[in-house]
């Protein structure tokens, strides 16, 4: 992919550690996250807090109906890689919008670190100064699918009284779902449907492979420095910095390039689509998580965290950690994915697809202009994957 070339590769780590070095002092509850945006669109809002079996601690924004006193069946949704739930709320074609207008009970996770998770965690009490150290950063995707969504699933049934609920599993949300519902497989009893938008496996013909085995190195040290990155003593401080600095005109064409480059092609996205993704990304993300995700980048398998020879000896009996299991992952599963997505390629998805018992449908979008961030970014979402999400959740008959 001619868009990924080494400068390119330069131009993100400074622009990372442009945002890294960020500082300043603000109030979170005047920072925009998802609770804002739906209260600004007019949806009645719910706040919960989920402890795990680890003593995590998750926040959860419920949408319980779209104006209605009927509550629908439970749909989870389930953000991606240096993100939070804000990204399903963005603006008033936002799926958890479209779903909720479709009747449905919409729950909005946030993993550990990020989003309503770690305002809760890192604040004492709202006006308080943050401490980020609050939180636990030894954990990878492996506890947020054994210990998170375990527990958020359960809280979430016992809340609403249903037997099952769905799930929408977005790029590191999809991730998280393989590793519940392999290692943990009686959830699959409790999910209808499961979605899977643009979902995170092996990364074997992904650029960002060839990137992570050319420079394993850098890769290594910027991974060994910081418990979690990007490192900031207050992310909702960087936030505001960074959002102050994109809305200089000057600024701003550099803040959509960014964007852009990530992407993999030009997103046709308005300006105040950019301010805002400047004021909610990237959340911070454990050092340790990004390290498993290379480990699978290096090895081309979907396995659990390599702790070395003697630590998988004594956590899994084996000298090499074994993969997990996806001919488990037995729930209805509906993929969706795209030509131009550089992170997960229709290749890549290929292989998903053979190895999945369940799947019902996979929906596959064809256009130039569509990569990984378009799934919760492009202004066409609601017509392309939105309204068709809705429908087949609706669907009774899958």
């Amino acid at each position: 992919m001619q868009f990924l070339n080494l400068d390119n590769y330069r131009f993100i780590l400074i622009s990372l550690s442009t945002i890294i070095i960020l500082f300043n002092t603000c109030d979170y509850a005047t920072c925009l996250d998802a609770s804002t945006k739906i209260k600004e669109f007019g949806y009645p809002l719910e706040t919960h807090e989920v402890w795990t079996e680890d003593r995590a601690h998750l926040g959860l924004e419920r949408i319980p109906h779209n104006g209605s006193t009927v509550i629908g069946k439970p749909v989870l949704l389930m953000h991606g890689l240096f993100s939070d739930s804000y990204i399903f709320t963005a603006n008033n074609s936002s799926l958890s919008f479209v779903l909720s207008d479709a009747g449905f009970d919409v729950w909005l996770y946030n993993t550990r670190g990020v989003g309503l998770s770690r305002t809760l965690s890192i604040y004492k009490r709202p006006g308080s100064l943050p401490n980020m150290n609050r939180i636990s950063w030894n954990f990878s995707f492996h506890e947020m699918g054994v210990y998170d969504l375990t527990a958020v699933i359960d809280f979430i049934l016992k809340k609403t009284e249903h037997s099952k609920l769905n799930v929408v599993g977005y790029s590191l949300g999809a991730t998280i779902a393989f590793v519940c519902l392999s290692d943990k497989p009686e959830y699959n009893a409790k999910v209808n449907k499961l979605v899977l938008i643009a979902p995170a496996t092996n990364f074997k013909t992904s650029p960002v492979t060839t990137f992570v085995k050319q420079f394993p190195k850098i890769v290594s040290i910027m991974l060994d420095v910081f418990d979690f990155i990007p490192y900031t003593m207050d992310p909702d401080s960087t936030y505001s910095q960074l959002r102050n600095m994109c809305a200089k005109e000057s600024v701003l064409k550099s803040c959509k390039k960014l964007i852009d480059f990530l992407e993999g092609v030009d997103l046709p996205i308005d300006n105040n689509t950019v301010l805002d993704m400047a004021s909610v990304f990237p959340q911070p993300v454990s050092s340790k998580l990004m390290k498993h995700y290379f480990q699978i980048v290096l090895k081309g398998r979907l396995s659990h965290y390599d702790y070395g020879t003697s630590g998988n000896l004594l956590l899994y009996n084996k000298i090499i950690p074994p993969d997990y299991d996806l001919s488990k992952v037995t729930a209805p599963t509906f993929i969706i994915h795209s030509n131009n997505d550089y992170l997960t390629t229709p290749t890549d998805v290929k292989w998903l697809i053979h190895l999945l018992p369940n799947i019902k449908e996979v929906h596959y979008i064809d256009q130039v202009q569509w990569g990984h961030l378009s799934f919760i970014l492009s202004p066409n979402r609601r017509e392309i994957i939105n309204l068709y999400i809705a429908n087949k959740l609706l669907d009774e008959s899958l």
